[in-house]
């Protein structure tokens, strides 16, 4: 008998080797210093106060970092629920430019206010406490060293990495279930265990200070960017934010300096992409982009997508292989689409303009009744039944932007009053006919309003009482026959049909005012349609005047 031995091969693979770089993952606070101290994280904790001064930052960027005079400068943040997290990380490029020498001799990077023992209490700092054994009476400014802090864990220290001032350092201090790391320029330099938790205060946190008046560990030097995060950033991601080139700018002219100038394109209203605007650059070995979201890239030309509108300062920071670097920065402002319309009447009952408000974009209406237009900022509907109405208004612009409105337009119209010609002694299906009174009519002077060319031989006519409905009451004669008596006018409309006589050099239609309602004298708008042909026209009539229309076919 045989026996088959089947071995089962596990692979392990270390996590790290699949770990992701996500910079912007848990970043509940950035401040890059590029002209401004806004947080750019998209949290909004923006200093209450700052009386730092804006400098040079590590690639000579004017106004891109912030001095600190060791004084009386500092930021200062309003603390809330994102700034007391369970885990942390603390992050900060700078160049020390002196030392605190104060009692206890620490020198403030970070700090939530407050005694050192406040639970829920952080801090990033460089001191010489180290090396003294905690001495707050015996300094030594050969020995500073840089240490992150929590109330009740301790925390990490950079140990013998002494700190040199006018140096640029990138500091980075993480704790998560009471483990501390301590990373100097992307490199791990200590780990500390410790049992505890953060905790939580209402303490604001102080940049350049500790707000303490015995202890106030005032920071001299230069502050190029400050991160926190409401977790421990892993150590790749440590050494992809301290890695961003050169601490000193190397010595290059114009024959071999690279230029980081570069130009974006909006697409899809948030997504930008970047390109060099000199991409055909030779001997470049790195690109860093920064996109000022707390997101970075190091691809040669990256497409970002922003999550929220706003305005961001986006740099490029490029090094050629000759060491040589070059930084630009370039505001980006991710703009939201906010559209609206209004609607009015206009003209005949049912006739609603429609105007969009102006954002510079191609507009699609649809007007609830079938009905749509396009690319107009501007249009009228006319609808032809009463009833309520979903107008809808889609605006997009240039750059992908879209927005949607929609309302409710209620149309009411009026009901049409069909008057049959008065003919006076007729007979309809052998029954003899009602025959009105004999209508006598005071004579009184013609006033002609207008003549009107019709194309049809049957023309209709609408009359509204045109103002205040005030009781008007007319007769109406065509071509001296009496077609409607004493009718009274008002918002709905009384519609006749009327023939036009080609043989006639004029066919008059005579408005007779039986009264001047209460405010004279008695008025009518006249709508005439022929065709699809539309006349507006307003007639009025006394006491001693009749208004005339005329109408003669064209030939």
């Amino acid at each position: 008998m045989k026996t088959r031995i089947l071995i089962f091969i596990i692979l392990f693979i270390p996590v790290s080797s699949i770990a992701q770089v996500n910079l912007k993952s848990g970043l509940v606070a950035y401040y890059p210093f590029n002209g401004n101290a806004n947080d750019e994280s998209g949290n909004k904790n923006n200093p209450i106060f700052n009386n730092a001064a804006l400098a040079t930052d590590r690639f000579g960027n004017k106004n891109g970092a912030y001095y600190f005079n060791g004084k009386n400068s500092y930021l200062q943040i309003k603390n809330n629920s994102q700034l007391s997290p369970d885990e942390l990380t603390l992050m900060a490029i700078i160049k020390p430019m002196g030392f605190y020498m104060g009692i206890c001799y620490n020198n403030a990077i970070i700090d939530k206010g407050g005694p050192d023992y406040l639970r829920g209490n952080y801090a990033l700092r460089f001191t010489a406490g180290e090396y003294t054994n905690g001495d707050c009476y015996e300094q030594s400014i050969t020995h500073q060293n840089f240490v992150g802090m929590t109330a009740n864990n301790g925390g990490g220290t950079s140990r013998k990495n002494y700190v040199t001032l006018n140096t640029w350092y990138c500091v980075v201090f993480t704790f998560k279930n009471g483990e501390s790391k301590m990373y100097l320029d992307g490199r791990l330099i200590s780990t500390e265990s410790s049992n505890g938790v953060i905790g939580k205060n209402n303490k604001d946190i102080f940049i350049g200070k500790k707000d303490h008046e015995q202890y106030p560990y005032w920071f001299n030097g230069i502050m190029d960017e400050i991160r926190i995060y409401n977790r421990a950033i892993t150590g790749d991601e440590v050494k992809e934010l301290c890695k961003m080139p050169g601490t000193t700018v190397p010595p290059c002219d114009d024959s071999n300096k690279p230029a980081a100038d570069f130009i974006y394109t909006v697409s899809n209203c948030k997504n930008i992409l970047f390109k060099p605007k000199s991409p055909n650059q030779k001997n470049i070995k790195t690109i860093k982009w920064i996109f000022g979201d707390g997101s970075v890239s190091s691809a040669p030309s990256p497409s970002h997508s922003y999550s929220k509108y706003g305005k961001y300062t986006a740099k490029a920071i490029v090094i050629n292989q000759a060491g040589c670097s070059d930084t630009f920065s370039r505001e980006i402002k991710i703009t939201e689409l906010k559209t609206d319309f209004t609607f009015s009447e206009s003209g005949e009952p049912g006739n609603i303009q429609f105007k969009a408000k102006n954002n510079n974009a191609a507009y699609a209406w649809a007007f609830g009744d079938g009905n749509t237009a396009n690319s107009e900022a501007v249009t009228t509907n006319l609808y032809n039944k009463s009833g309520q109405y979903t107008v809808q208004l889609l605006a997009e612009n240039s750059i992908g932007c879209k927005d949607t409105v929609k309302k409710r337009v209620e149309i009411s119209l009026p009901v049409s009053i069909v008057e049959e010609p008065i003919i006076p002694n007729t007979t309809i299906n052998s029954i003899p006919a009602y025959t009105a009174p004999e209508i006598k009519l005071e004579k009184r002077e013609k006033d002609f309003v207008k003549n009107i060319d019709v194309e049809n031989d049957s023309i209709s006519i609408s009359l509204y009482d045109n103002g205040i409905i005030d009781g008007d009451s007319i007769t109406l004669v065509y071509n001296n026959e009496i077609i409607l008596a004493h009718q009274l006018l008002s918002s709905k409309p009384l519609t006749l049909y009327l023939k036009v006589d080609p043989n006639r050099s004029s066919n008059e239609l005579l408005m007779y005012a039986d009264n001047l309602g209460s405010i004279p004298p008695n008025t009518a708008l006249m709508i005439i349609k022929d065709g699809n042909k539309r006349h507006e026209v307003n007639v009025s009539s006394n006491k001693t005047t009749n208004g005339v229309i005329s109408f003669t076919i064209k030939r």
